[in-house]
């Protein structure tokens, strides 16, 4: 069960995609939306080195893109509120200032789930520092506590279709119980995806996580690869035509180059699909 969704706007063209994702579980859950801008003021105003006799220019281009900020920011408040008021969804808006990380990772702790964008956060479609990276965030984010966090992709698509990565992992596990309680797609086709070397220790994880969904109410199957977990679900996941991705990462493994660390950090990074990220 659901009741409260934090969504970030980006002020980009992928916001509508999360827009329409939070109120369609909104409204199939009778939750309510609190969707969050964040005006990083420290990131949108550098510039770089300024040369001698070029201040007065950097200050008018720092003021320019603060005001196309607001302006962009502005404008996905009133398409996310559009839209929660077209379909009867209640909702509030958190406008902050500061550091996206912290601000967001404390609005977290009130809401049962975390809607972002995978490509792009709180950037608004404004080039600030070069070396601002939302998919750091993104991991900051994660293991930071935000979860459970659906990573949306830049196309919206029907969840009829669900990959669950399985490894057998205190953090796998958490996910997939976490994905099949909260049942936000109780109809979707389930897939768990083991890899592992061990064949015979995979077949019994199958089994075990296929019986558990089963439980939970959903149509699942499962299948064994081996090989290295990141390309194996990316390419599982596209010859299965999945439409999401559930994936356990642990607190310690995302800056870590551990298997379960590693996958994650690829498939933010590559994957065309939203993904369920949990621990």
């Amino acid at each position: 069960m659901i009741k409260r969704i934090l969504l970030g706007l980006s002020g980009c063209d992928f916001s509508s995609v999360a827009i329409r994702r939070a109120v369609e579980l909104a409204s199939a859950h009778q939750a309510e939306i609190t969707a969050a801008t964040v005006l990083d003021v420290k990131n949108i105003r550098r510039v770089g080195r300024v040369p001698i006799g070029a201040g007065a220019a950097a200050n008018e281009l720092r003021d320019f893109r603060t005001q196309q900020t607001l302006e962009r920011i502005e404008e996905s408040i009133a398409a996310f509120e559009t839209a929660c008021r077209k379909a009867d969804v209640a909702c509030e808006v958190q406008r902050e200032t500061g550091d996206p990380y912290q601000r967001i990772l404390l609005a977290a702790r009130y809401h049962d789930l975390m809607i972002m964008n995978l490509r792009h956060m709180f950037e608004y479609g404004v080039k600030g520092d070069a070396h601002y990276n939302p998919r750091k965030l993104l991991v900051q984010l994660l293991s930071g506590g935000a979860r459970p966090l659906i990573a949306h992709a830049e196309k919206y698509r029907p969840v009829r279709r669900v990959l669950v990565a399985f490894s057998g992992s205190a953090a796998s596990s958490k996910t997939m119980k976490r994905f099949a309680q909260m049942r936000l797609w109780p109809e979707a086709k389930t897939r768990v995806l083991v890899c592992s070397a061990d064949e015979q220790a995979a077949e019994q994880l199958g089994v075990d996580a296929t019986q558990y969904l089963t439980s939970h109410g959903f149509t699942t199957e499962s299948v064994l690869r081996t090989g290295d977990p990141h390309q194996i679900i990316a390419e599982d996941a596209k010859r299965w035509n999945a439409d999401m991705i559930v994936l356990g990462c642990g607190s310690h493994t995302l800056f870590r180059k551990g298997s379960m660390g590693k996958t994650a950090s690829h498939l933010i990074r590559n994957t065309s699909l939203p993904l369920f990220l949990g621990q």
